[in-house]
């Protein structure tokens, strides 16, 4: 058994320990060994560390506790250098807490004693609600190990890689990008259908673990590097468990151009849709209120982690050019093909980033089914695509994907690159 073995046994050992001395859902406060819930009880403010068992193996998480002026308590989650507020914070007052992300229908439920806690989380899939038992006590600010060892590897840089989904039946090519300061270890993985957020943690010896909890996913990176340098381990995350993934260093490494993945069938000549507003209206791109604009339409899914941050930055960025001609219109592609099954999802959505341009019910994002949704294009690889089309009506370009705040360098040049490409469309005439 390896030394990476022993203290994953170690580690989960003492979760189920913990959870052993504890067992009781948030469901049944009153069982003899729950926390206790004290009436009134205070949640202490300052930083706090969790451990959820996910699928056999501990994924350590960090968020902070603090009080507003009215002394509500408000809570973030933290990944590396990212700061995820919650969007909601329900302190019933008697011991009970939630932390939910309506915009994901993702919840945490937990009993606390002020100082400690014990819950669930669930996380909303395809398939149901993905649900997992954590422990959390304020205090403590390390991701994987109290007791720091020092690295004896420097994982900074780009690195090529590939990510086997066995259970699935597919692999991935993706890139790691990590930056490593001491013994922390902070990055991300981009693939050609997008990223994974903001990952944090820890090299430990010859190790790498890396975790991430924002309110929505849950992931688990670990790794250990050989006498060649190359990191080999497993990725688990709610939607894929039991993953595995390798990777060599490589500052060249490249995804395919993201310009060239997604493009208009032979023989269409017209790019249009027609699907119902949030209010039920249909609404077609080839309605009056579009002609003579420039016009971003967006597939999406509220449930899609780079669909919350391309609307984070499409929300303010609309406001900033609709007076000049701009038009954004999201095709929302969900979980259900029932608009009711994912209204309440999807208008958290829309208000957790203020969006003020035009969201639509476009159906189901099922692999077997997104396709013949749009069937002007040669197919739906990822969520988001991000049509632009010129004032003329003529789509100018399809991105595939966005790449995320957590890829640093990526996502600047991406955002560089279409606020000019946008810039040239804006100044062109209709009829030129």
């Amino acid at each position: 058994m390896t030394g990476l073995q022993i203290r994953r046994m170690v580690a989960l050992t003492t979760l189920i320990t913990g959870f052993a001395l504890g067992a009781c859902s948030p469901a049944d406060p009153a069982g003899s060994q729950a926390v206790v819930a004290e009436q009134g009880a205070r949640l202490q403010a300052g930083p706090w560390r969790g451990e959820i068992d996910h699928f056999d193996r501990v994924l350590p998480f960090n968020f902070e506790v603090a009080y507003d002026g009215d002394g509500k308590p408000t809570v973030a989650h933290l990944n590396g250098p990212e700061r995820m507020a919650v969007e909601q914070v329900i302190d019933h007052g008697d011991g009970r807490i939630e932390l939910n992300f309506p915009s994901y229908s993702a919840t945490l439920v937990a009993t606390h004693d002020g100082a400690s806690m014990r819950g669930e989380i669930g996380l909303n899939r395809r398939d149901g609600i993905q649900r997992f038992d954590f422990v959390a006590e304020q205090g403590p600010t390390h991701r994987f190990f109290a007791d720091t060892t020092s690295a004896e590897i420097d994982v900074s840089g780009r690195w090529e890689a590939k990510i086997d989904y066995p259970g699935f039946g597919f692999d991935q090519q993706a890139i790691a990008m990590l930056e490593q300061d001491g013994h922390e270890v902070y990055g991300t993985f981009m693939t050609d259908v997008g990223d994974f957020r903001f990952l944090f943690g820890e090299v430990r010896g010859r190790e790498l673990y890396l975790s991430a909890y924002d309110g929505g996913y849950t992931q688990l990176w670990i790794a250990e590097m050989d006498d060649t340098g190359q990191l080999s381990g497993i990725f688990d995350s709610a939607t894929y468990a039991d993953a595995t993934w390798v990777a060599k260093l490589n500052p060249e490494a490249r995804l395919l151009d993201p310009n060239s993945v997604t493009w208009l069938q032979e023989g269409v000549e017209r790019f249009d849709f027609t699907f119902p507003d949030l209010d039920g209206q249909p609404v077609s791109l080839s309605d009056a209120r579009f002609e003579d604009k420039v016009v971003i339409v967006v597939l999406a899914g509220s449930w899609c982690p780079s669909c919350h941050d391309e609307a984070a930055f499409m929300a303010p960025y609309f406001e900033e050019q609709r007076d000049r001609g701009l038009e954004i219109v999201n095709l929302m592609f969900e979980y259900s093909p029932e608009f009711e099954d994912v209204r309440a999802q999807v208008e958290a959505f829309r208000d957790r980033y203020a969006i003020g341009y035009d969201m639509l019910f476009a159906g189901d994002s099922s692999r077997m089914t997104r396709g013949s949704l749009l069937p002007a294009l040669n197919g739906i690889f990822a969520f988001p695509t991000t049509i632009f089309v010129d004032r003329r009506g003529e789509v100018r370009r399809i991105h595939t994907s966005f790449p995320g705040p957590a890829t640093g360098v990526e996502h600047e040049t991406y955002i560089r690159e279409l606020r000019a490409f946008v810039d040239m469309l804006l100044a062109e005439r209709p009829d030129a």
